[in-house]
């Protein structure tokens, strides 16, 4: 899918090369995870943090958004066929050997004994105490202190018990055998119905009456009462479907056998689909209350949303420069400054860079070895000497352009444009060896260029070389990033400053949620006190992006009184106080 999308970009950018451009597509990425083992599971608790379980011991975590993922260590060797995670630390995994939980993002496990020893197929938790889940022989669960202990409330007549609860009240579980069971009081009791004969695979809801049903041979069932009626809704393929995201009244999407993803924005009365594989697909989720989905499925496959994405093109010149791509020498360095009203001149409205692009009219072979870009948003209008402070890395590796045309580079890390801003990146490479310049397309544009280049040996061009020449021309570049679309200021997308709320409910008992706000990446530490100042619990210890959070402080085993909550950052630290009455 990447040379496809590729390919697409470099003929649109010849077709209207003397323009500045901006589309935007709806896609299904495929994503190298550098394994082939079957992959059976996925969970993002949040947009950027996600763990992937598969069969052998495979179990891989992401922290920024699939960009990159590394393996990690679970109790079993087996296959592992459940992840799922409440939030970025406390996740569980089924696996042949047993059921597991995490509280610190998968370095440490503990074995979760049950009431029933077979394979657990399904787990979900609506807060921080309460969960859910089904397994193999069609048990469903129940855990109130947050997956230490759980109990049987239903066993359904097939396998494969699948679970999903809107709230800790309203819930809803299928089976191999073409069961429905909900409940509307928490799992006192279940209304059982059977709507089809054959698997039954996923089910979720949007509201306490809206939910969809996905199943064997292309069969999709809605309900608009809760469940208490199924329509058999006509999606147009008999692969059977496997997975299911149900994302509001009008918009759904569907995976399952052959690589098939089908996606319905009017409510399920029209589906379009997409073949990412020839291999079969297993599971498909999204992060809470974002588009951004994630599917995964046999021999290593894996592809994720690229949810609307942009590309905002700037600068249509043709002359050809050697920066920033000069491998003609060791070492290269070069600053490039994009005014925010260019940017908004070219399509504006982006708000988290994924990739950025060159076109390029002649390549070198040579590998560009400590290739670096880093990306900021900044006011300067100008460039007279290389900035040497505020940067984010975006991509660290070895690069070298893969043909001519257009060619993207994927970030290792996206990047947050605040709309109004100018825009400077840089690029640098330290290499041993040098050959031929790869030449790109630029504009001319006074004083937004700063490079230098040199063989610097034992030097380092990212470090080293510290003087330069102000250039008269400017690489053109493409920015792919996510739009915004809350059709105000695109920089409100993030917060603009560090932020600690009060808890609500308070008073409380036992469960309350805290929602703080992070405008950069940053590591961050919310912990709870009592009032003798011991700490009594660690809701968050470790780096968030930028962006608004919600967490749950479960306190069922602490004793009524006053309680404190502290944020704390390298630049920021705030407390409140809490109410515990039971």
């Amino acid at each position: 899918m990447k040379n496809i999308y590729t390919l697409f970009a470099s003929i649109l950018f010849l077709v209207i090369l003397n323009s500045n451009i901006s589309f935007s597509q709806v896609t299904w990425q495929v994503i190298n995870t550098g394994t082939i083992e079957n992959l059976n599971s996925v969970s993002f608790p949040n947009p950027y943090v996600g763990y992937i379980a598969g069969n052998n011991g495979k179990f891989m975590k992401t922290e920024n958004a699939g960009l990159n993922w590394t393996s990690v260590t679970t109790p079993s060797a087996g296959n592992n066929s459940i992840v799922y995670f409440v939030n970025p630390s406390v996740g569980f995994v089924s696996s042949q050997t047993g059921f597991f939980k995490t509280t610190n993002g998968g370095l440490n496990w503990v074995q979760i004994l049950l009431p029933s020893t077979y394979a657990v197929t399904s787990v979900h938790f609506t807060s921080a105490s309460t969960g859910w889940l089904g397994d193999f022989y069609g048990h469903v669960m129940k855990t109130t202190d947050g997956g230490t202990n759980w109990v049987i409330l239903n066993t359904m007549p097939g396998y494969r018990a699948r679970v999903f609860f809107l709230n800790d009240i309203n819930g809803w579980a299928v089976d191999t055998y073409g069961y429905v069971i909900r409940t509307t009081n928490g799992g006192l009791g279940f209304q059982s119905q059977r709507i089809l004969t054959d698997t039954l695979s996923q089910v979720k809801f949007i509201s306490s009456t809206l939910g969809m049903i996905s199943a064997d041979s292309g069969r999709v069932f809605k309900t608009v009462n809760g469940g208490v009626n199924w329509t058999l809704i006509n999606t147009g393929v008999t692969n059977n479907l496997t997975g299911l995201h149900y994302e509001s009244p009008t918009k759904a999407y569907a995976c399952g056998s052959s690589g098939i993803i089908l996606t319905s924005v009017n409510g399920g009365t029209a589906w379009n689909s997409q073949t990412i594989s020839q291999n079969d697909l297993y599971e498909m989720v999204f992060a809470p209350n974002t588009s951004a989905g994630w599917v995964v499925g046999e021999f290593g496959t894996a592809a994720k949303r690229v949810n609307e994405e942009t590309m905002i093109c700037v600068g249509s010149g043709t002359a050809q420069v050697a920066y920033p791509f000069f491998s003609y020498y060791m070492d290269s360095r070069t600053d490039m400054l994009y005014t925010a009203a260019e940017i908004t001149a070219a399509g504006g409205g982006m708000s988290l860079i994924t990739q950025i692009g060159f076109y390029f009219d002649s390549l070198s072979v040579q590998p560009l070895n400590g290739f670096t870009i880093k990306m900021q948003n900044t006011d300067q209008v100008s460039l007279s000497e290389f900035v040497s402070t505020g940067w984010s890395t975006v991509f660290t590796g070895t690069y070298v352009p893969s043909g001519l045309g257009t060619q993207f580079i994927l970030l290792n890390t996206p990047f947050a444009y605040a709309q109004g801003s100018n825009l400077l990146v840089e690029i640098c490479f330290n290499n041993s060896s040098y050959t031929l310049n790869s030449y790109v397309r630029g504009t001319v544009a006074a004083g937004k260029t700063f490079h230098n280049h040199a063989d610097l040996g034992t030097g380092n061009g990212c470090l080293d070389l510290t003087t330069g020449a102000v250039m008269n021309t400017r690489p053109n570049i493409c920015f792919i990033a996510n739009p915004i679309t809350n059709g105000g200021d695109p920089s409100s997308n993030l917060p603009k400053t560090f932020s600690l709320h009060q808890n609500y409910p308070n008073p409380f008992n036992p469960v309350t949620k805290i929602k703080f706000e992070v405008p950069k990446s940053s590591f961050v530490s919310l912990r709870v006190y009592d009032i003798l100042g011991r700490e009594v619990s660690v809701l968050v210890n470790e780096t968030k992006q930028a962006g608004s959070y919600i967490v749950d402080f479960d306190a069922s085993k602490l004793t009524s009184g006053v309680y404190f909550y502290r944020l704390n950052t390298q630049v920021f630290s705030d407390i409140k106080k809490m109410i515990l009455i039971k």
